[in-house]
């Protein structure tokens, strides 16, 4: 399945009527279409089993995205014109890079899906979908080089599942990869040098526990690599797990916000940042001792130098746990 490239062999309707679709079945999903609009819009077309009209389901309108239920559409497809009801999903953005990210959301939405759900199914699947675009409204959490720093790991680890697995679900959390006892926080740095900021707690994680902390150089470069392009070698390498292709596509709508049109667009040097990532253990970095801070100090933050402190393997570090083993 591939929504981009069929979206792109569609021509748009020969009519000024929005409610005129030009459409095409969804490859081995007969009752699902993807379609366009007279604008260029791009629109998904689920069709249920046994609608129920009665049935109480929301229409939503949020920016670059419409969902309504139950709405007889006019469809071209194969030179034939029919009427059908469908759930109609239509992102009203002209901006190519949010209209591919938004057509690869669906083909996980359309994967989670039976071939023709029942009208609840539809709405609690579509739900998941207004979640994420919920999102474009916020205030990004995080810079678009520091997303582009996590999924670069993801990316070249042996294990992209496992990593996601142990992927913050919120980018709020302490250590951007938790497993308990083993933590991976990630720092990038624009300007070649490895200072970077700490919470007081990423380098005092538990006695019981480990932290490691990955430092690259991030730069920006034309040719380079976008976070459009780490997500799809990660999903890539997924396969059909839609839950991780999910928790992808919500971390990276959920950590960007508003600021996510123009960071699709952003790429950084993939050599540059392969050739400069270092991982260091917590105990060997300068830090403020938990001890040394009163209980009354919360959320201290500082600058410490890694510079002069030698990294360590991968190779070297005993009794790895899963996390550690999937870099």
């Amino acid at each position: 399945m591939n929504l981009i490239e069929q979206f792109d062999k569609l021509d748009l309707p020969n009519s000024n009527d929005g409610r005129i679709l030009s459409a095409s079945q969804i490859e081995d999903f007969s009752h699902f279409r993807i379609a366009v609009n007279n604008e260029g819009h791009p629109v998904i077309l689920l069709s249920v089993s046994n609608p129920v009209r009665n049935l109480s389901l929301k229409n939503f309108r949020l920016k670059y995205l419409q969902l309504a239920h139950n709405i007889e559409c006019k469809i071209v497809e194969n030179d034939r014109t029919v009427l059908e009801s469908f759930t109609v999903i239509t992102f009203t953005s002209q901006d190519r890079h949010l209209q591919e990210y938004f057509l690869r959301i669906c083909e996980s939405l359309v994967r989670s899906l039976k071939t023709k759900p029942t009208q609840e199914q539809v709405g609690d699947s579509v739900k998941k979908l207004i979640e994420v675009f919920r999102a474009l409204n916020d205030t990004p959490t995080n810079t678009v080089q520091g997303l582009w720093a996590e999924l670069f790991l993801i990316e070249i680890s042996t294990n992209p599942m496992s990593m996601l697995n142990y992927w913050h679900n919120i980018p709020q959390e302490r250590f951007d990869f938790n497993s308990g006892e083993e933590k991976i926080e990630i720092k990038s740095s624009g300007n070649f040098e490895r200072i970077h900021t700490f919470s007081a707690e990423q380098l005092n994680p538990p006695s019981n526990t480990s932290a490691l902390i990955g430092s690259v150089f991030i730069r920006p470069r034309s040719t380079g690599k976008s976070i459009q392009d780490l997500i799809n070698s990660i999903t890539e390498r997924l396969g059909n797990d839609v839950e991780l292709i999910d928790k992808v596509n919500s971390v990276v709508i959920r950590t960007l916000g508003s600021s996510l049109e123009q960071s699709l667009k952003m790429k950084f040097d993939y050599q540059v940042a392969s050739e400069s990532f270092k991982f260091y253990r917590h105990q060997d970095i300068k830090r403020i001792e938990e001890i040394s801070i009163p209980t009354e100090v919360t959320e201290v933050r500082y600058k410490s130098d890694l510079t002069a402190i030698e990294s360590i393997a991968l190779k070297d570090i005993e009794g790895k746990g899963e996390l550690y083993d999937a870099i």
